[in-house]
């Protein structure tokens, strides 16, 4: 494909839509504004007449955009060129292609279009995606991935001095299929997130934005009202309010989640999801840096987990493309038969070497240090009642023992496995190569016990991802540390 190519019209649409919907919070503003009357005179219609000229410079410079947009494939590269004013050039060699991610829209499926983003190595801008196809046809965006990755598949085989086998396009991917998530699975993901929260704090955000126009007097006063007509009824419409809410985090959880799949492309993790916005996000195995079960309390209980892995790639805004969901939720017992099948160089046991006996009293005091503080305030304040404060130290000590519980660590070869808890439980596994740094710290207390803490990091983002074992046994902390070490 060396002729330019555009992108399909309805890309000057999505633009227009993107920068309406930055704009809806001032244009009701000034619309509000504009209704509250006047004299009618030419002035009383300016608002007015300024949203209509924004609307149109906004459709136009859209349309402009997607005029000057084109890419190509050339020697090696993705080509593009675009700008609305200055005409710029980025050429990307497929080497540097770290993966093509598609996302199907509502404004995009009707049409058999897909928004392609492509993610490399080592982005100019990290805040972004190296470059983003916004809309073109499906068939297009699947002939772009074929053709990159079979010059990168054949730029390997020269690197290496392979001989391609057979027909090298017949050999590029092998497709397998590794886990698809069930309605059972989305419901008990749905059903133990935080979604009702989202949605509390989006209702929230938006009567915000009209703190100035809502008579928040005059609603609490027919509140209060309402509140003496009878404490039961409050009760059961405060119940219905949160099971409405529970309802539609439930509902967006099947949109955002339906027909979750995990395939195997040759090299790469491919997964996709989505009911109204189609999403595929493809991995590189090779830039993955370890894999993380994450286990919440209220799943813990039944039996679920959530497997993350840490990418090296991706952008800082881009929420899918350094710490991913690889299953947002499965049985446990599952995870190890499922994990084999894409990482069968990882050893995924529940074998760990626990800590000491003698570190259960730092983990009991250390959560219990939190409310220590709180509780001194209460029982000055509110003496003597405030005495019954003391009880909160018991929840917290309870999270301290099983925190204690949690950790645990093991060396096999050349892999690290890490197991502690916050609220949340985790088990890390990262191979040594992949470990960016690890250090070995002991505090005055620790050295008193013969105990240090272990921390990791891993390249993850921008940032990366560190674990952490506190008051491993001195000795076994000192074995970890040689393993690592160059020496």
């Amino acid at each position: 494909m060396s002729e330019y190519k555009r992108l399909h019209p309805i890309s000057a649409v999505a633009s227009f839509l993107k920068q309406l919907k930055e704009l809806i919070i001032p244009f009701v503003l000034l619309f509000v504004l504009n209704s509250r009357g006047g004299n009618g005179g030419f002035w009383d219609y300016m608002p007015l007449i300024s949203m209509g000229a924004v609307l149109v410079i906004v459709l136009v410079a859209g349309v402009v955009k997607w005029l000057r947009f084109t890419y190509r494939l050339e020697e090696g590269e993705l080509r593009i060129e675009y700008g609305l004013f200055v005409k710029k050039k980025r050429y990307i060699p497929f080497d540097r292609i770290q993966s093509l991610n598609f996302s199907e829209g509502i404004i995009h499926r009707p049409f058999g279009l897909v928004k392609v983003k492509v993610e490399t190595a080592g982005s100019s801008n990290p805040r972004e995606s190296e470059a983003e196809l916004t809309a073109i046809l499906k068939e297009e965006a699947l002939e772009l991935e074929r053709i990159i990755y079979r010059e990168k598949k054949k730029d390997q085989l020269v690197e290496t001095s392979e001989e391609p086998v057979g027909d090298a396009e017949n050999t590029l991917k092998e497709e397998t299929a590794v886990f698809k998530m069930s309605p059972k699975d989305i419901w008990v993901l749905a059903a133990t997130s935080g979604g009702i929260g989202v949605i509390l704090s989006g209702v929230a955000v938006f009567f915000s934005q009209f703190s100035d126009f809502i008579p928040y007097e005059a609603v609490y006063d027919e509140i209060m009202i309402f509140v003496k007509s009878g404490i039961v009824l409050v009760t059961v419409m405060v119940f219905v309010v949160l099971l409405v809410a529970w309802i539609l985090s439930v509902g967006w959880t099947f949109v955002v989640y339906g027909d979750f799949k995990i395939r195997l492309h040759d090299d790469n993790i491919v997964i996709t999801r989505g009911l109204l916005e189609k999403k595929q996000v493809t991995v590189p195995l090779n830039r993955v840096q370890g894999i993380r079960v994450v286990e919440n309390p209220v799943r813990q209980l039944f039996g679920y987990c959530t497997v993350v892995i840490e990418n090296a790639g991706g952008s800082v805004l881009e929420k899918d493309s350094s710490t991913i969901k690889l299953i947002p939720v499965v049985k446990k017992k599952k995870v190890p038969e499922l994990l084999q099948t894409i990482f069968p160089d990882y050893v995924l046991t529940d074998d760990f070497h626990r800590l000491p006996k003698r570190a259960l009293r730092r983990y009991i005091f250390r959560t219990a240090d939190w409310v220590i503080i709180p509780v001194v305030i209460l029982s000055i304040m509110y003496w003597p009642l405030g005495l019954l404060s003391i009880l909160l130290v018991i929840p917290f000590s309870f999270l301290g023992f099983y925190q204690y519980r949690a950790g645990g660590w093991r060396l096999s070869g050349h892999q690290l496995s890490l197991q502690y808890r916050g609220i949340l439980k985790h088990t890390a596994y990262m191979k040594k190569s992949r470990v960016q740094s690890l250090d070995s710290k002991q505090s005055w207390f620790q050295a008193r016990r013969n105990l240090s803490s272990i921390s990791t990091t891993l390249k993850s983002g921008q940032a990366g991802y560190s674990s952490e074992l506190k008051d491993v046994e001195l000795e076994n902390a000192a074995e970890i540390y040689k393993w690592f070490s160059h020496e």
